[in-house]
């Protein structure tokens, strides 16, 4: 079977991508490599998100403050309007809407190669006129169209249960020796238990890193819960990909580089990725002009293009601070929630 478009990946901007394609009345095609869906991050979103979210149920807590912490635990407080969802409900609600809207998903289905003529994944191939690869950080689509591997951080997170928390607060934490080129997290997700990571770009295994923050940092009286699951990612650091657009093909999310380099958010990117994607794709197959693709990537760099590239330069200096004391005072230069950071 032929279909009009095929995405490779089911993860928030491959889902709703292919949802606003299908609801126009397109033959769309996801191939997800997982049985499920799965992602490693924290699950924050920004109430500023421009879409209804799927289904009330996914949000575990409400977020109203950050607190970020300088290496000598002094912090500063920053005014949030957000909240944490359960990232495998979220993504398979956001899947289940795009197949409620006409798209056909295959699990189990990693994409092989794109041939000139077809998509082979598992034993099977089949054809499609625009092919969107929202496949991640290892992106194969990416690799397929020959692009290099872009810079990524690795993550580590449990999952607390029976923590002392602070009400409606995330909580982020700068220290080069818990954390070095990146921060440790604790996301609330509601009965006293937590989301609790590191994101990290050098040094040794991320988990080594947060079982030493858990267990001997200033805060480990307060992270003496059960751990209830452990769960391993990446993600990309290395800012919007030069182009997205090739040929028939475009690059939506974390395989696009739309994650923040610094903070590492990325889900309301890559979900105002695909809708741009959507829009793009359905103009190209109502006017049967591929040239109209072109237009996603334009729109996209006109919206994110700045705010990444400045965070990669941010980027680049948080790792330049090797040391607790470089970090203690520059770090208000290198996180969001600072208006030294925006100056």
């Amino acid at each position: 079977m032929e279909y009009d478009v095929i995405v490779v990946g089911a993860g928030p901007a491959g889902s709703v991508t292919a949802a606003a394609v299908a609801h126009a009345g397109y033959r769309i095609l996801t191939l997800e490599k997982n049985a499920s869906c799965r992602s490693p991050c924290a699950g924050y979103i920004s109430n500023t998100i421009n879409t209804d979210l799927p289904d009330d149920s996914v949000i575990q807590s409400k977020i109203t403050k950050m607190r970020t912490y300088f290496p000598d635990l002094s912090f500063h407080d920053f005014e949030l309007n957000g909240f944490v969802v359960d990232r495998p409900r979220f993504d398979m609600s956001l899947a289940l809407e795009a197949k409620a809207s006409g798209a056909e998903i295959k699990w189990n289905s990693p994409l092989e190669r794109n041939f000139p003529d077809g998509v082979k994944f598992r034993d099977e191939t089949t054809d499609g006129k625009i092919i969107v690869g929202a496949d991640g950080v290892f992106s194969k689509t990416a690799s397929l169209l020959g692009l290099q591997q872009q810079r990524f951080a690795v993550c580590a997170q449990y999952h607390l249960k029976g923590i002392e928390l602070i009400p409606g607060m995330c909580e982020i934490f700068f220290n080069a020796d818990y954390a070095p080129g990146g921060y440790v997290w604790i996301y609330p997700t509601g009965g006293g238990s937590a989301k609790v990571g590191v994101g990290i770009t050098k040094g040794k295994s991320p988990r080594s890193y947060l079982d030493d923050f858990i267990d001997n940092s200033p805060v480990a009286k307060r992270l003496g819960g059960t751990k209830t699951e452990y769960i391993t990612g990446a993600l990309p650091v290395g800012g919007l990909r030069e182009r997205l657009c090739f040929g028939n093909t475009l690059l939506v999310g974390d395989s696009a580089g739309m994650a923040d380099p610094v903070t590492g958010a990325g889900i309301n990117n890559a979900m105002l990725a695909g809708e741009m994607a959507g829009k793009a794709i359905i103009k190209a197959l109502e006017n049967d002009d591929l040239g109209h693709l072109a237009d996603y990537e334009v729109r996209i760099k006109k919206l994110l293009g700045r705010p990444l590239s400045r965070s990669l330069e941010k980027r680049k200096k948080l790792e330049a601070c090797a040391s607790n004391e470089l970090l203690q005072e520059q770090l208000p230069e290198l996180w969001v929630t600072f208006k030294q950071y925006w100056e």
